[in-house]
């Protein structure tokens, strides 16, 4: 089985908004990139993915990953997320992947273990397993075999939406709860808690 990562990530300059109260541009952009840096080594280190796209339109977010043995992709369409992976899905199928694991760049507690525990699978041709947000109702990890066979629905109620797409490509879906992956960082709450656990 080959199974690839997207990692997308949204322009520098407008990233992690909810932050702005607390950090400045430039420490933005520094968090976010030390979070791709991290998100990466997890992906890299794991021996059951194959390749890793990094898809943005921020320039220097794709100078960064080039440096880590990782594909890049220019985006198309810079602020439409669930396009952006579409894209670059494209991208995985013409290099024969067979499963892929759609992760944000943003999970400062992730490990290679994780990275397995979701990938890992003997059963089902079909399958789609996901990992909700830390508040349940968003998506923070997506693992979809065989790719492109599953409609993107990041946004509102992600979820509930991928678990309805799951049920009407009748895949076998699992949804798991993993406390390294449900931890993002969104809001200055979250540097509190990544503080703390750190």
């Amino acid at each position: 089985m080959a199974n690839w990562a997207i990692v997308p990530v949204k322009n520098l300059d407008i990233s992690k908004s909810r932050l702005s109260d607390v950090l400045s541009v430039d420490a933005r952009r520094e968090l976010i990139c030390s979070l791709l840096l991290s998100t990466l080594s997890a992906l890299n280190e794991s021996e059951l993915i194959e390749n890793t796209i990094v898809i943005s339109n921020d320039k220097s977010v794709l100078q960064l990953a080039d440096k880590q043995e990782v594909i890049t992709v220019q985006e198309d369409s810079p602020y439409d997320l669930n396009s952006a992976l579409h894209q670059a899905t494209l991208v995985t199928l013409t290099h024969g992947a067979t499963g892929l694991l759609v992760l944000p760049a943003d999970l400062p507690l992730l490990t290679r273990e994780d990275v397995e525990k979701i990938v890992y699978a003997e059963d089902s041709n079909r399958l789609v397993r996901i990992v909700p947000d830390q508040h349940g109702v968003g998506t923070n990890a997506l693992f979809i075999r065989p790719p492109g066979v599953l409609r993107y629905k990041f946004g509102k109620d992600s979820l509930s939406n991928h678990k309805w797409e799951a049920k009407r490509i009748k895949a076998k879906l699992h949804v798991y709860r993993l406390s390294n992956v449900e931890f993002d960082i969104d809001d200055p709450d979250d540097l509190r808690r990544l503080k703390n656990v750190a």
